[in-house]
């Protein structure tokens, strides 16, 4: 079981680096996924739903990131924990840091994610640049 919880984490980033989010959706998300991204960024957060989790990837590249796999590990039967590399630039913010991933697999799909940020100051205003925020009042919920 842990091979395949293995290749398909690999998967997913195989699918994120080639642009193909809807195999991601389909094949390896669970439909009630749930992502946590640390900060004080406009992506940060927690997604719900394998809808929310597309949508944050296609931000992601819209903003020019890139990731690559590290090194990548069982731990125990259900879960995987890897080490990647995020890195791009959006204007003069530049963003290259190694975070850590947990992944929780249930029925051969990835159903819990937690990000780790190695250096959170640096995501927040790389994020911060990428995404202007809509001036008050438009920026809030009503």
């Amino acid at each position: 079981m842990s091979r395949s919880n293995l290749a398909l984490v690999e998967k997913m980033y195989e699918c994120f680096n080639r642009g193909d989010l809807e195999t991601i959706k389909r094949e390896v998300f669970a439909e009630n996924i749930e992502w946590r991204l640390p900060g004080h960024h406009p992506l940060s957060g927690t997604k719900y739903g394998a809808d929310e989790v597309i949508a944050f990837f296609s931000q992601l590249t819209k903003s020019g990131i890139k990731v690559d796999l590290i090194r990548i590990d069982s731990f125990g039967e259900d879960y995987v924990v890897e080490v990647h590399r995020g890195y791009g630039q959006s204007g003069d913010a530049k963003l290259d840091a190694n975070n850590c991933t947990h992944y929780h697999v249930v029925n051969g799909r990835i159903q819990d994610v937690q990000v780790y940020i190695s250096d959170q100051h640096t995501v927040d205003l790389f994020f911060h640049h990428a995404y202007a925020l809509a001036p008050i009042p438009r920026r809030l919920a009503e």
